[in-house]
């Protein structure tokens, strides 16, 4: 009775694990075969800077709910494996902290633009390695604050006071050298929930943390639905999956955040090929990663090429081959 339970379970996840895998192929080869210029081909690499953090890692298996974590994303087709860091219950350290990269060579730069970036709920930050590392590379510091819910506004607030305290201090390698007028606060899943809420709350109050503190954007990346769009104030770019089924590009995403966005430009994005867990998986297999860095490079740098891709009447993302769908308010249109 007991082996044929088992023989049942194991069909079952062999199953599931070949209809996400065929979604995800699918979607793989219609934006690859297509030869119009996407921002993946254009950003999907790593830039000039090597990265430099205190931060550790270890393959997620080696704990139980590293195990879990690690069934879960390959059940939903992800390529690579996970790597978490040691914060509780992944491991036996604070599940509360903050997690900070920036590039290796900030001593010979100017400054460096600010990332704050929080996780999926549940999620260890160390999940976000890969990505988080990409976003280095092309000059930004970034940090990651993280209390294993993921999902308040509180979070961010608490990523900024890091960065902020590691700017004034001259004994950090960032002394001085974060330029808080550049900030993007950015997010998955709860995370992306909690930086939607920071856009609507921090922009009006961010002096009160530090003269120097500007948003200049927000970067949410299949949020959660406790957030609404009418309130923020910053440029905004949603990024969904054709295969989200955790956050369905048809749900809140649009119907009381990107809808409800009318006090500030905003992109909405559904890539073909991309489930809820494809932010963790490698930076090339999650078809969206380009694009994040193009908008971050648009949103801090001024960057050309990246802003063709979401400014102008030929604004290139709308016909990104990544994409089964894209879109952009008045307020977006607008800008030149």
């Amino acid at each position: 009775m007991a082996a044929g339970w088992r023989r049942g379970f194991a069909s079952i996840l062999v199953v599931v694990a070949a209809i996400a895998g065929h979604s995800l192929m699918a979607g793989l080869a219609g934006a690859q075969n297509d030869p119009r210029v996407s921002a993946q081909s254009v950003f999907g690499t790593m830039g000039q800077h090597q990265v430099s953090t205190p931060t550790v890692t270890n393959p997620c298996q080696e704990s139980v709910a590293g195990m879990i974590a690690h069934i879960t994303v390959h059940l939903f087709g992800n390529r690579d494996d996970l790597a978490c860091t040691q914060a509780f219950p992944y491991g036996l350290q604070s599940p509360v902290g903050v997690n900070t990269y920036f590039p290796a060579d900030i001593g010979d730069l100017d400054s460096a633009p600010l990332i704050v970036f929080e996780g999926g709920i549940l999620s260890n930050p160390g999940q976000y390695d890969t990505l988080v590392r990409r976003w280095v590379s092309h000059g930004f510091v970034v940090v990651v604050p993280y209390d294993f819910v993921n999902s308040l506004a509180y979070l961010p607030v608490i990523g900024l006071a890091a960065a902020t305290v590691q700017n004034r201090d001259p004994n950090s390698p960032l002394f001085g050298r974060v330029d808080l007028s550049r900030t993007v606060l950015a997010g998955h899943s709860g995370g992306g929930q909690a930086t939607l809420q920071a856009a609507a709350l921090l922009p009006p109050i961010a002096g009160l943390i530090d003269p120097a503190l500007r948003i200049v954007g927000a970067l949410a990346i299949e949020p959660g639905p406790l957030a609404i769009g009418a309130l923020i104030g910053v440029p905004t770019l949603f990024l969904t999956g054709y295969n989200d089924v955790v956050v369905p590009d048809f749900a809140w995403v649009r119907w009381w955040e990107y809808n409800l966005m009318v006090n500030a430009p905003a992109w909405i994005a559904n890539a073909r090929g991309v489930g809820h867990f494809s932010p963790v998986d490698g930076t090339d297999a999650y078809l969206s990663s380009g694009t994040a860095v193009a908008w971050l490079k648009y949103l801090a740098f001024g960057d050309d090429t990246a802003r063709q891709f979401f400014v102008g009447p030929r604004w290139g993302l709308k016909d990104d081959p990544t994409y089964f769908s894209v879109e952009r308010n008045a307020l977006a249109g607008e800008l030149r």
